[in-house]
């Protein structure tokens, strides 16, 4: 218990100087949001490593290699990386603007709709991500709750109004303060995962006794459970069955590339350049990190045969770390596991804030505004959001790992065809726009309600349909609307569309004649 409050203190302390440190370069609205579009390679792989690897990662997918086996891996891990593998092809296009925008709504109005004043479209996407980033906010702080009330006894309701805290500290900051705390969070997570899978690995054996025991056990995922299928941990479909092992991998991969925070993260690199290669270091990051969750996942079976029958697969991390970690080493890896929560917690917690003030307030009610009072406002829009996200971790809804897929599918469902197409066909008009992103929306949403079992695949291809027939029956999209994304040199007419609507949020006339007067 002592290593553990230990080793924590000494990381809470450090995230309130990094974010102390943090504040300083928040000055603009771009850099609140994207990190003023400067973000340099190492730091970019810092958080973009962080963010992807969240705590339905580091205690969902081994919690799902513990109950379903190898199947887990096609459906999460190399989900993930397919979808990690087409996210280059957004970046390479998404950055290519001079000047570009600040958040994935507003990419969605410059795409779509350069001439609206009120930003319709804009809107509806910042609401979308408002409800599906509120989602998994609330998953994070289920999770940290599970780990550091199960690790150090502290009631879970404590712990989670405890976590509201890191996520406040770490966030306020803006853009700058994540990435800041992500990258130490990205670092401290590896060094976590790697201790605790060699722990697993020297108690059994290593991977052929892991295997073996895989081939042969029928033990029960929970005590007193129906016993599983010999050899069934080792089927490439596990206890999911082909359809639903599908529709889980189909959501991870499609889902990934087209989900705001990846394209948001893919905004912020100083040039195209950087932001290939800070997705193809993440990757590369990511293999030291998933390689060891596989070990851990799969070696808890052989550890713990059968978990306690009031709990789900979530505490199979936390029941390996108690029983089996030595003292220092379960500090760290309890740190990791918070450093997840808190990583991916904080950059989705600054999206749900941002898109909800920035892209649906301010844009359907337009006025200048200074930036101190945007930041001012953001954080206590961001500290609204976050204590709700708390309130509803209360009573946990789901898995851990299978409401990211919930989330992921919904966000792949209404924007995979808005970004791909936006990005790569310059005929995607603003009506096409409006039909992928509703119906696909809507769609997913009555096909998942209904049991379907590849709703994704049924939105989308609902999705394509309706955007072929809103494309080809309404006029071309305007020149303004896709030159930036298509030409490195644009022309002055999309240029003067542009600066318009970033103006939206300029300084108030009476504080620029202060700081001239200053001047």
């Amino acid at each position: 218990m002592i290593w553990y409050i230990l080793v924590f203190s000494f990381y809470v302390l450090f995230l309130i100087w990094a974010n102390v440190k943090s504040l300083k370069k928040a000055e603009s609205i771009d850099d609140y949001t994207t990190g003023g579009h400067r973000m340099g390679l190492l730091l970019g792989i810092g958080t973009t490593a962080a963010t992807w690897v969240s705590v339905a990662s580091v205690i969902g997918v081994p919690g799902y290699l513990y109950s379903s086996g190898v199947s887990a891996v096609i459906g999460w891990v190399a989900g993930w990386c397919f979808g990690g593998a087409l996210i280059p092809i957004v970046a390479y296009k998404i950055r290519r603007p001079e000047k570009p925008a600040r958040t994935f709504p507003e990419f969605i109005r410059h795409r779509f709709e350069p001439f609206q004043n009120k930003s319709t479209l804009q809107a509806i996407v910042g609401i979308l991500m408002f409800i599906g980033y509120l989602l998994l906010v609330n998953i994070q702080v289920t999770g940290f709750g599970i780990v550091f009330s199960s690790i150090t006894g502290i009631d879970y309701k404590i712990a989670i109004f405890g976590f509201l805290l890191f996520i406040l500290i770490t966030s306020v900051g803006g853009f700058w303060s994540v990435a800041a705390t992500d990258t130490l969070n990205t670092i401290l997570i590896m060094i976590g995962v790697l201790l605790a899978s060699g722990v697993v690995w020297s108690l059994t054996g290593g991977i052929g006794n892991i295997v073996d025991t895989l081939a042969t056990t029928t033990s029960p995922t929970n005590v007193g459970g129906p016993e599983l299928e010999e050899g069934i941990l080792l089927s490439p479909f596990g206890t999911f069955g082909i359809g639903a092992l599908l529709s889980i991998f189909i959501s991870n991969s499609l889902g990934t590339p087209s989900s705001p925070h990846w394209v948001t993260r893919m905004l912020a690199p100083q040039n195209v350049k950087v932001a290939i290669l800070q997705v193809l270091g993440t990757i590369l990051v990511l293999i030291f990190i998933m390689t060891p969750l596989i070990v851990i996942g799969l070696g808890a079976k052989v550890l713990v045969p059968s978990i306690p029958v009031d709990k789900t697969t979530d505490y199979i991390i936390p029941l390996v770390i108690q029983q089996y970690t030595p003292p220092i080493i379960g500090g760290i890896t309890l740190v990791a596991i918070c450093a997840a929560a808190i990583s991916t917690a904080n950059s989705m917690l600054l999206h749900c804030a941002t898109s909800l003030y920035y892209d649906v307030y301010l844009n359907i009610a337009p006025k200048r505004i200074s930036e101190k009072k945007f930041k001012n406002w953001l954080r206590l829009s961001i500290f609204g959001i976050a204590t709700a996200a708390v309130l509803l971790a209360i009573n946990p809804p789901w898995f851990l790992a299978m409401g990211f897929v919930y989330v992921y599918g919904g966000f792949g469902a209404a924007f995979f065809l808005v970004v791909f197409l936006g990005l790569y066909w310059k005929r995607m008009n603003r009506a096409g726009a409006y039909a992928g992103i509703i119906i696909g929306a809507v769609v997913y949403v009555a096909a998942k309600a209904m049991g379907y079992g590849l709703p994704f695949v049924i939105a989308v291809t609902a999705s394509l349909i309706g955007v072929l027939i809103a494309v080809y029956f309404t006029k071309k999209a305007p020149l303004e609307a896709y030159e930036p994304y298509f030409e490195a040199e644009i022309s002055d007419s999309t240029r003067e569309v542009l600066e318009k609507m970033r103006s939206t949020t300029q300084e108030e006339p009476e504080q620029k004649k202060e700081r001239s007067h200053i001047g």
